[in-house]
């Protein structure tokens, strides 16, 4: 049987001898690939990268806020891996084409796993429920945000769970866990899942209450399982909607 390959930021963080959170400095991981960080206000976007041979500026907004600047400097390490040599015009998420929105994707999983890395967060939850609470623990130890460490526990995480995000424009989308039943599908409509809540009298946001699994997914076998679930409306704006099968 062939080892798991570690991904390139997960071998870069070895080659540099972090093992802790902590020790996870993007400037200095930066340094260490042969980019420079710098801070200064954009007009556009949270971050941008310019590089010649094998040497990097990534310029950083300094108005936003210190997680979001540890993310962008390394999603545009990301792209210093995975792109470079290539001319990237990053745009909205809905003006993307498709290549430059695989571009994204593939920094953004840089980043993930570059902040968050598995060798260091599956130890950390080893044992431990998937809850809104597991969410905050993991945004504090490593630097991130809520979101963020929510999005990294849906690749994480040993339980079968969907994270629905409704964001403040109105759009919704949803993550599953590597765990879900394949067969199962997440219910499209968020809002049915805020009046399962309210049915039930939810009390307040991040308060987990049980109900059948069928409340929110569709599939074979869902009827006979059962869930917990939680709502909870995050800093950066989205409510988050969090239903883990028990």
């Amino acid at each position: 049987m062939t080892a798991a390959v570690d991904p390139p930021a997960e071998r870069l963080l070895h080659d540099l001898g972090i093992t802790e959170p902590g020790e996870i400095d993007v400037e200095v991981i930066a340094h260490a690939v042969g980019a420079v960080v710098r801070y200064r206000r954009l007009g556009s976007g949270d971050a941008r990268i310019v590089g010649l041979g094998d040497r990097a500026i990534i310029t950083v907004d300094e108005r936003a806020s210190r997680v979001r600047q540890r993310f962008s400097v390394a999603h545009e390490l990301g792209h210093w891996h995975h792109h470079r040599g290539r001319r990237l015009i990053c745009h909205g998420a809905a003006d993307q084409q498709d290549g430059v929105a695989g571009c994204e994707r593939e920094a953004d999983g840089y980043a993930a796993d570059l902040l968050m890395p598995r060798f260091m967060l599956e130890p950390l939850v080893a044992g431990v429920p998937m809850s809104f609470g597991l969410v905050y623990q993991v945004a504090a130890a490593f630097g991130v945000s809520a979101m963020a460490a929510a999005l990294r526990l849906a690749d994480v995480h040993p339980a079968a769970f969907a994270l629905v995000v409704e964001e403040a424009d109105g759009r919704r989308w949803f993550r599953r866990s590597a765990s879900l039943n394949p067969r199962w599908f997440v219910r499209s409509a968020a809002s049915d899942m805020r009046a399962t809540a309210d049915r039930c009298r939810l009390p307040r946001a991040n308060v987990a209450f049980a109900a059948p699994a069928q409340q929110w997914f569709l599939g074979q076998g869902v009827k006979d399982a059962e869930a917990m679930y939680a709502i909870d409306r995050m800093a950066c704006g989205r409510a988050v909607h969090l239903v883990v099968v028990t």
